[in-house]
């Protein structure tokens, strides 16, 4: 059993079937929607810290097995108000708190978000200290989550990040949220490094840009050298959420033509060991009532289905925004 501040946690459950997903979208002038798994594709069968399960804001809790609605917080989700962003999770009392990561396990998710800044921590009243942030990290890994810790703002010397790190509760590192809307790319690579320093290469690191990186500017100026980072920093993929299903794909492998090839305005050398993970894909449509966790997990599914022309690049590796199989079994 496991306790935290006098409380017995409940044991992890184990995954269940939720509900279909609606049908796979059409092809599109941007590009093919694909509907089975390439034969590239592997899905390991248990936990596995470099293939990403994960959904940061789409888990719609179930309010009749919960008595109702969570609390209202402000910047959280209001339509609905059971659909949560777990950089937010920290804010709520303990019962909905359980309640999330009982269904992120139940859903078969193996990667749980947390953050120390932004998203509205402060606006609710709380100033996390980093021995705070440890300490909500140390509960959820007790559920049997790896902790991805996101920053919002990008900052050299994050001393979360560095409590983290010295008390083991950390398993992956997002430094910074859409940082070429934020920093010049000189600026993102010194946090790279710094971050790859304070964790001494230990953890696996992923890159957020605005969507559709490396498209446009200044997102095509970020990374052009990926080999630097070959294996050591991953691209955590934001797509644009009004893009039909067919372009978020194209997109998306210009993207890992830019990482593991260094095609694409890249240096055209190779990263082979960096991944790509479908990881924003509508959570701006599901904060706004626009789009429900069944089509979002259908997204990202589309989108770990897309192949590629070139057998060096990996298949994408996992998703961050929710994703299950047509049948509502979970992956």
């Amino acid at each position: 059993m496991y306790f935290y501040a006098g409380t017995q946690r409940p044991l992890r459950p184990n995954p269940i079937q939720h509900f279909l997903l609606p049908p796979f979208d059409p092809n599109d002038s941007g590009g093919i929607v694909h509907t089975v798994p390439p034969p590239e594709l592997t899905i390991p069968p248990g936990r596995d810290l470099m293939f990403m399960r994960a959904d940061f804001n789409g888990v719609t809790l179930d309010t009749n097995r919960w008595s109702g609605n969570p609390p209202f917080l402000a910047g959280a989700n209001s339509t609905p108000l059971s659909m949560l962003m777990t950089p937010m999770l920290i804010l709520y009392p303990r019962k909905w708190q359980d309640a999330c990561l009982t269904e992120h396990a139940e859903r078969n998710y193996t990667h749980f978000v947390i953050t120390g800044d932004g998203w509205n921590l402060t606006a609710n009243n709380f100033n996390p200290s980093p021995a705070s942030i440890v300490q909500w990290a140390q509960y959820v890994q007790s559920w049997g989550f790896y902790i991805v810790y996101w920053r919002s703002s990008p900052m050299l010397d994050d001393p979360t990040l560095q409590a983290l790190t010295d008390n083991h509760a950390i398993d992956w590192s997002i430094p910074g949220e859409e940082v070429d809307s934020k920093l010049t790319a000189e600026q993102y690579e010194a946090i790279l490094d710094n971050t790859l320093s304070i964790t001494a290469n230990g953890i696996p690191i992923g890159a957020h840009f605005t969507s559709n990186y490396p498209s446009g500017f200044p997102r095509d100026s970020f990374l052009t050298s990926w080999d630097k980072y070959d294996g050591k920093v991953h691209l955590m993929w934001q797509a644009d959420q009004n893009d039909p299903a067919g372009m978020q794909g194209a997109r998306m492998y210009y993207a890992r033509q830019r990482v593991n090839l260094g095609l694409v305005g890249g240096n055209g050398n190779l990263a082979l060991n960096s991944r790509v993970y479908a990881y924003e894909t509508m959570a701006t449509k599901q904060l706004y009532g626009q789009c429900n966790e069944e089509y979002g997990c259908l997204r990202d599914l589309e989108l770990l289905y897309t192949t590629r022309d070139d057998s060096r690049i990996p298949a994408v590796n996992g998703f961050g925004n929710g994703c299950r199989l047509p049948n509502g079994y979970w992956i």
